[in-house]
């Protein structure tokens, strides 16, 4: 019995797929958090600033030339950064989907392996309790 436990539970730590699946959940998870936290904090970034009155794209030719003030720059610093965290974030929502779709997988593999059966309609009992078919 102790021995049929020890193969099972070692085949959790030799499943690339299950550990790749648990990896790209875990750096997933992490990326949208830390990526929804920044976005959150530079679209106040760049909602101050467009209420200050820094819209870049309204703008002639005296406005490429004439120098950034503190202000101005924070501005367009932060709309670089919202840039950047929305694709932290999706690149986070692609990596939960992933690790996803390969954790199910691989734990389906590892019972097909386990209890030797080809679908997991064969693990399903075919009768009910009381001789009903079900």
């Amino acid at each position: 019995m102790l021995a049929a436990r020890a193969v099972r539970e070692r085949s959790y730590h030799r499943s690339r797929f299950l550990i790749t699946g648990v990896a790209l959940l875990v750096l997933g998870a992490g990326n949208v958090l830390i990526g929804k936290q920044k976005l959150d904090q530079y679209q106040r970034v760049v909602a101050e600033g467009q209420a200050r009155g820094y819209f870049p794209d309204a703008g002639g030719a005296n406005t490429i030339l004439r120098p950034l003030d503190e202000e101005g720059e924070r501005y367009n610093i932060g709309r670089a950064k919202v840039d950047l965290y929305h694709v932290v974030l999706s690149g986070g929502l692609l990596m939960l989907a992933l690790g996803t779709i390969l954790t199910i997988a691989a734990l389906v593999r590892l019972h097909v392996r386990r209890n030797g059966t080809r679908t997991l309609g064969d693990t399903f009992p075919t009768h009910l309790p009381g001789g009903g078919a079900a």
